[in-house]
């Protein structure tokens, strides 16, 4: 064998390595953004830390308006298609997916 004949079946190796390795991955990549389609978002709700973050000294009155504006939190994301944990129940999970105080308390 010659180099040229070398180098063709090399290339034909490679692109053909690519192009399967290609078309599997678009087929795997597929199949996962439609499971992701079909998963809910979440949002994990952490009660105690949203009510160590209501004010000091509130009164009862105070303190059941801003009850009512969680749940009505909570309903809203609920509505737009959000799963919803109980931080209580939750072991761990990213910062990120926390419902944050500064949304209830706005």
């Amino acid at each position: 064998m010659n180099f040229k004949s070398i180098l063709i079946a090399a290339l034909l190796g490679a692109a053909g390595g690519f192009g399967g390795s290609y078309y599997f991955m678009v087929k795997e990549t597929s199949a996962l953004h439609d499971r992701l389609a079909l998963t809910p978002p979440v949002v994990v709700v952490d009660f105690t830390k949203i009510a160590s973050s209501y004010p000091s000294g509130a009164d009862e009155a105070e303190i059941e308006q801003l009850m009512i504006k969680t749940n009505n939190a909570i309903f809203k994301l609920k509505e737009a298609g959000y799963l919803i944990i109980d931080g209580a129940a939750t072991l761990g999970a990213p910062e990120d997916i926390y419902l944050p105080s500064e949304v209830i308390l706005e």
